[in-house]
């Protein structure tokens, strides 16, 4: 998958995860505490992700129902490899050293990332 998501139509995607499927006025009215978006920019959100094969669309009555046809965790994945590809490469220990060196990490956060630091310098 190498369709770049435009951050409101992560945001569209995000509401379709939350509630597995969703009409556009259902996904309209999930935002519309955040976004103070048109019912047809909503659908021009939707069917552009449907183009992208990252939604799927079926009828309901008078209605489309929308319903992710990618994981949140398979988008992430996605979008992380070409961030990196993109700004850092495809190099991966720079990007970490990046992002460590100015993030405030709780204790939690720094045990976390040294376990899995650990965890893969005991990998062969």
């Amino acid at each position: 998958m190498t369709h770049k998501i435009s951050p409101a139509e992560w945001e569209v995607l995000n509401v379709l995860w939350e509630k597995s499927s969703a009409t556009g006025a259902e996904v309209c009215a999930a935002l519309a505490g955040e976004q103070a978006w048109h019912p047809k920019t909503v659908g021009t959100f939707l069917a552009r992700l449907v183009g992208k094969g990252l939604v799927k669309v079926r009828r309901a009555g008078k209605a489309n129902v929308y319903v992710p046809a990618k994981s949140r965790a398979q988008c992430i994945r996605a979008e992380g490899d070409s961030f990196l590809r993109r700004i850092f490469r495809g190099s991966c220990g720079p990007m970490l050293l990046h992002f460590v060196e100015r993030a405030e990490l709780s204790p939690a956060e720094i045990r976390e990332l040294e376990r899995a630091l650990k965890q893969k310098k005991a990998k062969p």
